[in-house]
């Protein structure tokens, strides 16, 4: 698996909420996009040891080989590492380890490895995404207390953040496509290693990323989810709708659930914050899905600045 080098904001949270109100940038900031700042806000130069190189544009083509409809071809298939680390060599990297990381070497010396390939810039997005990111940067403001966003559409508000709560709304509106459908696994573990997988199936439409989309015809939605669950056979049939609303304190996240053994549709009012995640045993939350989601209120977030980490 390939664990390039990433310069990333870092966030802090915690348990405490205090009163935001955010500016847009002018003008003459917002123009620094495309130029020493990518079209995202990220730097255009590499890091100063190489290992992070410019970004050049991103790959805007497919690699050879790739087909529609069939899996993603790696366009670095050809790559071999540059290093690992163990837990007997952390030490020397710490200064580009998570913390989590780093518990991971604590708790398993023996099993937990990290193979770091060589760091590529390769992220590119269709060109109304640049257009929205340097319309968002002049016009995007965060609400008061930090519950949502106004006048931005499409993809992150803030480009060039300078609060923390920028930096969490350009997590959750970031751009994802219009329209996605995929399935995924995930599994409880017991103790003993034992785990039965849950597979669901999720379809998104991006009410707030499409290309025509305004700021006044969203109507409060960031998008509509349906999962259906396909094994084990005891909770397939299980479907779940998300109506994901932009400002959740003023209209919280609107959630109903069919049982497929109960043969019924029920709201789920309590489908938000650090509510247990159906199907996961009590051992994941709500707003764990995605690293973050949901309305930010019960936090205080503080932008640390930024950081140098190998990424699994």
């Amino acid at each position: 698996m390939t664990r390039p080098i990433v310069s990333s904001f870092i966030l802090a949270s915690t348990l405490a909420f205090v009163p935001i109100a955010q500016a847009k940038v002018s003008e003459e900031v917002a123009n620094r996009l495309g130029r020493d700042l990518t079209p995202v806000g990220a730097q255009v130069t590499g890091n100063a040891d190489g290992s992070i190189p410019a970004w050049t544009g991103g790959i805007t083509q497919p690699p050879e080989g790739y087909e529609p409809g069939s899996w993603h071809v790696d366009p670095f298939a050809g790559e071999t590492p540059l290093f690992t680390i163990t837990a007997k060599t952390a030490k020397q990297y710490e200064s580009r380890l998570s913390e989590g990381q780093k518990a991971l070497f604590r708790t398993y010396p023996d099993s937990y490895k990290m193979v770091v390939y060589p760091s590529h810039r390769s992220a590119a997005y269709p060109q109304y995404v640049y257009d929205a990111l340097k319309r968002n940067a002049v016009k995007a403001e965060v609400l008061p207390r930090g519950t949502g966003v106004k006048n931005a559409i499409i993809t992150s508000p803030f480009p060039i953040p300078q609060e923390g709560i920028e930096v969490l709304w350009n997590h959750t509106l970031r751009y994802r496509g219009e329209q996605v459908k995929f399935r995924s696994a995930f599994a409880s573990p017991n103790r003993n290693g034992s785990f039965t997988p849950v597979l669901t199936e999720y379809e998104y439409y991006f009410n707030y990323s499409q290309p025509d989309a305004t700021p006044e015809d969203i109507n409060n939605i960031i998008f509509m989810l349906r999962t259906r669950v396909l094994a084990p056979s005891k909770l397939a049939g299980t479907l779940t709708l998300v109506h994901e609303t932009l400002d959740q304190v003023r209209s919280p996240r609107k959630a109903w659930r069919y049982q497929a053994g109960e043969r019924r549709l029920r709201r789920s009012p309590q489908l938000a914050y650090e509510t247990d995640l159906p199907n996961s045993e009590s051992q994941r939350t709500v707003d764990q899905l995605d690293m973050y989601n949901g309305a930010p209120d019960q936090y205080e977030w503080t932008l640390l600045g930024k950081r140098e980490v190998y990424i699994p």
